[in-house]
């Protein structure tokens, strides 16, 4: 991996973050998945099994579009994701990532419900093409999202 100052290597995988996130908010998955590995693994919050690459993630995704519990109005609606305490280490040729994730959102009737927090891992490398991308995510939901107290 090209060497980069701590600064630099905690900027790049903060802006890659920032970029995913804000392409899941527009529903953007070709742009995701563009920051992902060709053979990504991902342990999905909502998801037992393990993910292995960018087929099984499409399947993933199609699988919620057309499950009978997806009902016509979501339970809440995601609005901001926020990244908190991201730490960034190079080990060798791959770069580990963790940080906590923060997701607002609202209810069917916009009110502001309760966020949920998740702390998460990525292992990320750098292609051929020297663009860093996720090899391995693993999201844990700490909090669900629900009603304001």
């Amino acid at each position: 991996m090209d060497p980069l100052s701590p600064a630099a290597l905690h900027a790049d995988v903060h802006r890659l973050l920032s970029a995913m996130y804000e392409d899941y908010l527009r529903g953007d998955p070709a742009a995701i998945d563009a920051r992902l590995a060709e053979d990504v693994t991902i342990f999905d919050s909502a998801a037992d099994a393990l993910v292995t690459g960018l087929d099984e993630l499409a399947a993933l995704r199609r699988s919620r579009a057309s499950s009978p519990s997806a009902s016509s109005s979501p339970a809440w609606t995601e609005t901001a994701l926020t990244i908190a305490d991201l730490g960034v280490r190079e080990i060798g040729d791959v770069v580990v990532a963790t940080w906590w994730l923060r997701v607002d959102g609202t209810d069917p009737q916009g009110v502001a419900v309760s966020p949920e927090l998740s702390r998460n891992t990525a292992v990320l490398r750098r292609g051929e093409d020297a663009a860093l991308r996720i090899a391995h995510l693993h999201e844990d939901v700490r909090q669900g999202a629900g009603p304001t107290a």
